[in-house]
């Protein structure tokens, strides 16, 4: 007999015994409890309070060889939830999650064994049926969930015009299932924790696709007749022309659900298949976050405390778009924020406010820009300027000017690392004289995926199973590392949230000697490298080592 027949062939009270959970003589008191008021044993053993409802999905979840599914980390695909109605959800205490790849609907019971079920819901879909266990507190919680989060945008809508031939752009985005759909893809992606959500036309139909942690993630499928309905609406809510579709187009939207408040950065670009929409989640919740969650070694985090200490002097952060910059700058200064100290921010757009702190969002169509900013700004008697990032000559000028005159300055550029920091303001034409007396310290980051804490498996490397890159990558001939195994609460990725890697350089006497030498950006690393600065992919070695991530997805962030 087959494993998989043996474990369902055995009894529950057997299985609870077998793996500790239960004694003979609690699984005696269960079977007469049983027979007294009728209960199911998983439900006897329970109020019993033998063991947990999770110890008894665990349970049937091995019996039934389903994988237990944990509902309350789990995001079901809009489109498979559509499939059943909320009452018929609730009466047969099932959930639809998501489709696997052979197509078939993978639905939560709290009753896998329920064949009856299994074959109404196999009927109603016309799909194959793969269930996976869960109990009915936490199914209910996830139903209460479900149903309850349906968010709305800040804009009012209305049913279309019933019974006219060829409905207007308009008229298909206020469609109640147009509306419905924008506003459930949207309160999925915010609590799936996305930066973006993506709207891509296709010939036949249109593609929603999820960033999480830095990766696309497929969510669904827009039928073709809907589909420009959909890009009108989303059009619509940012304030957009949506009859306007052969140039591109910027916006904003506020989107409410679950009590919460997300501000949305929405652009549209014409492709040949029709308008691709980029939805950019801002939520404030991403940036609430203290220096020490930054994940800055103990030797990089008193460099960049001390140098945010200081009276003046600037400050950059660098690293490619996404990699976290705004984070590190908002917990910097959410670090020395205080009565005492005045801190003006220009940003674009302002991603996070902040309490205490005057924070102005540039617009360039009518002139407000980062230098015209910056130049009204150091006469406004501040002590402490965030610019969201230098881009040109004009900013980098006087934003260093700024941090020569009694002003801390903190800014972002677009450098692979820290010592080219340096030379690309050389390269804005910067003189080197002032580089060398303004500047204070340098950041470079990358974010790499953190490996999921439910699934991820510990390894031994030896010398006879390690290869020859984790050996060049690691340095050892022995470690103890964490590997990606992927499960249903993490996209199957193995992967859940990011962690920063840092390069700390800090601007000493010898690291100003080579700025005023005008020397190259490898002087300059090669010099921080002897008094101690850990490189990004150092830097990423020690987190595989402490199990936070793996090599692969070091490499693929520092390449």
């Amino acid at each position: 007999m087959e494993t998989a027949d043996i474990r369902r062939s055995m009894r529950l009270g057997d299985i609870l015994i077998e793996r500790g959970a239960i004694t003979e003589t609690q699984l005696n008191k269960s079977l007469e409890y049983q027979r007294d008021t009728g209960a199911r044993l998983g439900e006897a053993v329970t109020q019993l309070g033998y063991v947990t409802a999770d110890q008894i999905a665990d349970a049937l979840s091995w019996q039934g060889n389903y994988g237990l599914s944990a509902l309350a980390e789990l995001i079901p695909n809009p489109s498979a939830v559509a499939l059943l109605t909320e009452k018929f959800s609730r009466a047969r205490q099932v959930m639809p999650l998501e489709f696997n790849k052979q197509g078939a609907l993978v639905l939560a019971m709290v009753t896998p064994s329920d064949v009856l079920t299994i074959d109404d819901v196999r009927l109603i879909t016309g799909l194959e049926v793969v269930p996976v266990v869960t109990t009915a507190g936490v199914l209910g919680e996830a139903l209460d969930l479900l149903y309850s989060r349906k968010g709305r945008l800040e804009t009012p809508t209305k049913k279309a015009e019933q019974g006219r031939q060829g409905p207007s752009d308009r008229e298909v985005a206020e469609y109640d299932t147009v509306v419905s759909l924008v506003d459930e893809i949207l309160a999925t992606g915010m609590r799936q924790k996305a930066s973006d959500i993506h709207f891509e036309p296709q010939a036949d139909k249109m593609i929603v696709r999820l960033r999480v942690d830095g990766v696309l993630h497929p969510l669904t499928e827009i039928r073709s007749e809907i589909k420009d309905g959909v890009v009108s609406r989303i059009k619509i809510l940012a304030d957009m022309d949506i009859a306007e579709k052969r140039l591109p187009q910027d916006g904003r939207a506020t989107f409410e659900a679950d009590d919460r408040s997300m501000d949305l950065r929405i652009a549209c670009i014409p492709t040949v298949f029709g308008e691709n929409v980029t939805i950019r989640l801002l939520d404030d919740r991403m940036f609430n976050i203290t220096l020490e969650q930054l994940g800055m070694g103990e030797q990089q985090l008193p460099i960049f405390r001390k140098a945010l200490k200081r009276p003046w002097g600037e400050i950059l952060i660098t690293g490619p778009t996404g990699s976290g910059k705004s984070t590190t700058l908002y917990a910097g200064l959410e670090e020395i924020n205080n009565a005492a100290v005045k801190i003006y921010t220009v940003e674009d757009p302002v991603e996070r406010k902040m309490p205490g702190i005057l924070q102005t969002q540039i617009r360039s169509s009518i002139g407000l820009t980062f230098a015209s900013m910056l130049r009204s700004l150091v006469r406004s008697d501040p002590d402490v300027i965030m610019i969201g990032e230098i881009r040109d000559h004009e900013t980098a000028l006087i934003a260093t000017e700024a941090s020569l005159t009694g002003h801390l300055v903190l800014s972002t550029l677009h450098t692979n690392d820290a010592a080219s920091a340096i030379t690309r303001l050389m390269e804005m034409e910067l003189p080197a004289y002032l580089i060398a007396s303004a500047l204070e310290c340098v950041v470079a980051q990358r974010l790499a995926r953190q490996l999921c804490p439910r699934c991820k498996k510990t390894v031994t490397l030896t010398p006879t199973n390690m290869t020859q890159e984790e050996r060049d990558f690691l340095g050892v001939t022995e470690a103890v590392i964490a590997q990606a195994v992927g499960c249903s609460r993490c996209f199957r990725t193995g992967y859940s949230g990011r962690i920063g890697l840092f390069e700390v350089l800090p601007v000493d006497r010898d690291v100003r000697r080579l700025i005023l030498d005008h020397a190259t950006a490898d002087q300059i690393r090669d010099q921080a490298l002897s008094t101690g600065m850990r490189t990004l992919r150092e830097d990423g070695r020690l987190k595989v080592l402490a199990g936070m991530t793996t090599i692969e997805e070091v490499e693929r962030v520092t390449a």
